[in-house]
């Protein structure tokens, strides 16, 4: 299907199908890419106003024709797994179809499209090598799925959900991360270079086939954005499978070149050269720059990370340690030196922001926007490993005596790689 002979002619079928899928995973990598631009460079929320222009024509579509249930009121208007990412795919498969079927009547007696076909290929293995390359890095520099956080480790797993189960199994054992990192990346380079791209096709075949199982049965959100990968990484293998099953199961010496095309101006030549080596090179180095940059982050707000254990919690009089008290607490955790976590008696963590004045020794945690309505707590370290509050909390006055438990002593903590096991 889709021969790489320019001088075959395609069947009706294959001219369809191609003229969907150039349609259909053209654009939707294209979104896609674009998405992740407004990401990298910290305007995200711009995305919901761009988005945002398509919630009532979405919603009047999703009413007529596909019936959803999609509701621009509850629903957030950004593509992915969603109820306004179904409308929007659907609607623009619909459209694509439409384009398809003018698009045949024009060009009924087309031969083929070779040369489209070769561009368009050109165009999946750059968009599909810079997206996968983003978050391969990630997992080399351990960004992505980090290492779970002590309010992770103190979760019990019946609690969790399957997304947190997925990203800390992960991010639980560094070096595989790491290794699924690499083999992202190592795919996406081997996507860029006309000697490679076969083997990297069926390479990253292998890589994105785990990972939109892992999406799938565990819940992760990206669902149908990896499968647009995944997809077009297929359609770049496909042209080859009938060969390569005849190199490894009949033994046949086999030929996969194809034929290159080049535009014949020189200026030509070499814009396409220019945007082929810079924009991989500058994608690559604002990538590796950021997942590094975050990586450093995490490292630094992982040393803040303290688990309290609460001794004595005092609001008037000294409070008795009861399971259906809604005041006091059972642990308080420091996440970062703006993030804390405070632990009711129910064992269910709520998540404060937190502002630290060394020279007020002041500690302000905060769940709003309105700065009047902040707790704050003057701390103090009464003897080694111990942490005094005194403050408001809730409206009380409260009196908050600590014990630091080591993260460290915590068995997952503790564990080490071994070869050889009992």
């Amino acid at each position: 299907m889709f021969t790489l002979d320019a001088t075959k002619s395609w069947t009706q079928f294959e001219k369809i199908i191609f003229r969907l899928l150039f349609l259909c995973l053209g654009f939707f990598l294209f979104d896609y890419e674009f998405a992740m631009v407004f990401i990298d460079l910290g305007v995200y929320q711009k995305l919901y106003v761009l988005y945002g222009y398509l919630t009532q024509p979405l919603h009047w579509i999703d009413q007529h024709i596909f019936h959803i249930g999609y509701d621009p009121k509850i629903h957030t208007a950004f593509p992915g797994d969603s109820y306004f990412g179904m409308v929007y795919y659907l609607t623009v498969i619909n459209i694509s179809m439409l384009i398809v079927s003018a698009w045949s009547i024009i060009e009924r007696h087309k031969k083929n499209y070779h040369r489209l076909n070769y561009w368009f290929r050109l165009y999946l293995r750059y968009i599909v090598a810079l997206i996968v390359f983003s978050y391969g890095i990630e997992k080399v520099f351990l960004v992505q799925m980090s290492y779970p956080q002590v309010t992770d480790l103190l979760t019990p797993i019946g609690e969790e959900v399957r997304f947190n189960i997925a990203w800390n199994f992960i991010g639980a054992s560094p070096g595989y991360e790491t290794f699924t990192g690499m083999c992202e990346v190592i795919g996406s380079v081997l996507l860029l270079f006309n000697r490679t791209y076969v083997f990297g096709s069926l390479f990253m075949c292998t890589v994105l086939t785990n990972v939109v199982a892992l999406n799938f049965f565990y819940n992760i959100g990206v669902l149908l954005p990896s499968s647009f990968l995944l997809v077009s990484v297929l359609y770049l293998f496909l042209p080859y499978t009938k060969k390569l099953f005849q190199f490894f199961f009949t033994g046949k010496v086999i030929s996969i070149t194809e034929k290159h095309y080049r535009f014949e101006k020189s200026w030509k030549k070499h814009l396409v050269l220019g945007l082929g080596v810079c924009i991989p090179l500058l994608s690559i180095v604002n990538a590796t720059y950021e997942a590094n940059k975050t990586s450093t982050q995490l490292q630094v707000d992982a040393k803040y990370q303290k688990l309290y254990n609460v001794n004595v919690f005092v609001a008037k009089d000294t409070l008795q340690p009861l399971l259906t008290d809604t005041l006091r607490w059972k642990r308080f955790v420091f996440l970062s030196n703006k993030n804390a976590a405070v632990y009711s008696m129910q064992d269910q963590a709520d998540f404060y922001g937190c502002d630290i004045d060394s020279l007020k020794k002041t500690c302000r945690l905060h769940d709003n926007d309105d700065s009047a309505k902040w707790d704050v707590m003057h701390y103090a370290y009464p003897k080694k490993n111990m942490l005094q509050f005194k403050g408001s909390w809730k409206g009380n006055n409260v009196s908050i005596l600590m014990e630091e438990i080591p993260v460290d002593s915590m068995k997952l903590n503790k564990e080490k790689l071994t070869l050889l096991q009992g």
